[in-house]
């Protein structure tokens, strides 16, 4: 049994989300886009940031000595183990996706639209490039530092799929650490002690309730 659960990420600063490669010679770091220009965010990517940020939840209960309710590696799996994770993360895409995606492929299919609509142009509806460059400590940019880099505007709202394998009574404890890790995910990308990256993450946890060690609550 599968339980389905989504998850929405909204951007609320410019993010440099990087695929890890660039786009030709002008650009040195780029974003993960579908064959419409429609940029998305890997699963792979989704899960390691909320592995981190269950990471940090959980050194932060041990820091102030609170009984820790995170299930990590049965929520994200563990390196050398037979058994998968319970938890599966589909990739996240801007809302509409799949409509927005449909009728972009008609347009950039027929002569009458294609010229004004491409590929290139829907990326840069939600995207924007900026160049970056290394200052030196005498206040001089580095040589051969310059970077071009494309960011996800902000505003864009990201949404997904989380698939947990198990019976909902079951899964009370590994929806509580995916949520607790969402609440403490607020930031994404590269560079984000420069202002970029910050987001907010929210998980829809249908109608649970979750008990709050009382020890983080303010009254």
């Amino acid at each position: 049994m599968k339980e389905r659960l989504k998850i929405w990420i909204q951007i609320k600063s410019p993010a440099l989300i990087g695929s890890g490669e660039g786009f030709g010679t002008l650009i040195d770091s780029d974003i993960v886009f579908d064959d419409a220009g429609l940029p998305y965010i890997p699963a792979k990517r989704i899960k390691g940031c909320l592995r981190d940020s269950a990471k940090e939840v959980e050194e932060i209960l041990k820091t102030a000595e609170i009984s820790n309710p995170m299930k990590i590696d049965a929520v994200f799996g563990k390196t050398g183990e037979k058994e998968p994770a319970v938890v599966f993360f589909s990739n996240l895409f801007i809302q509409e996706h799949e409509v927005n995606q449909t009728w972009l492929r008609y347009f950039m299919e027929h002569d009458k639209f294609n010229k004004h609509i491409t590929r290139a142009s829907v990326q840069n509806h939600f995207t924007e490039i900026r160049q970056m460059t290394r200052i030196g400590k005498d206040g001089v940019a580095s040589d051969h530092s310059l970077r071009s880099v494309r960011l996800i505007k902000k505003g864009e709202i990201f949404e997904g799929d989380v698939h947990i394998t198990g019976s909902p009574d079951s899964n009370y404890l590994i929806i509580q650490t995916l949520n607790l890790a969402c609440m403490n995910f607020r930031r994404m990308g590269t560079n984000r002690n420069r202002g970029f990256g910050e987001i907010s993450c929210t998980l829809d946890t249908g109608k649970r309730k979750f008990k709050m060690p009382e020890a983080l609550c303010i009254s």
